[in-house]
């Protein structure tokens, strides 16, 4: 069964891993994963999780994202996961080269075009939950 199944009706602090693919914009897509910040919360009692993090780093560049997930939505074995939905923040389409690795964006720079992307998604497995009667 892999993690412990937890007592849901009692609201434990829990998080979620989570995965994902960007669109395809400027011929490049991004991957994200990660993990949701904790939050208390049960399978049917509609709780969300912070999440934010960098993409991967494609076609010179990456993005930074932030998002609160869906509500809670129940599955058959008793767990639950969230619906992931967000845009990136911008990057330029043509990066800038750096020495020494990074990304600069800088939005007062008007006349760079720059682009992002819409990521959709859905956490995974909880993670730190803790055995029934623990």
């Amino acid at each position: 069964m892999g993690l412990y199944q937890s007592d849901w009706s009692k609201k434990p602090p829990h998080t979620h891993a989570y995965r994902a693919v960007t669109d395809v914009v400027q011929g490049h897509y991004h991957l994200i994963e990660g993990f949701s910040q904790p939050e208390n919360g049960s399978n049917t009692d509609e709780h969300t999780h912070f999440y934010s993090g960098i993409t991967s780093f494609e076609n010179g560049h990456f993005h930074r994202y932030y998002g609160i997930s869906g509500p809670a939505i129940p599955r058959v074995d008793g767990t639950h996961y969230h619906e992931l939905a967000e845009t990136t923040f911008a990057a330029y389409n043509e990066p800038i080269q750096i020495r020494y690795g990074g990304v600069v964006y800088d939005p007062r720079e008007q006349d760079r075009k720059t682009h992002h992307h819409k990521l959709k998604g859905k956490t995974r497995e909880v993670v730190g939950n803790e055995p029934l009667g623990w």
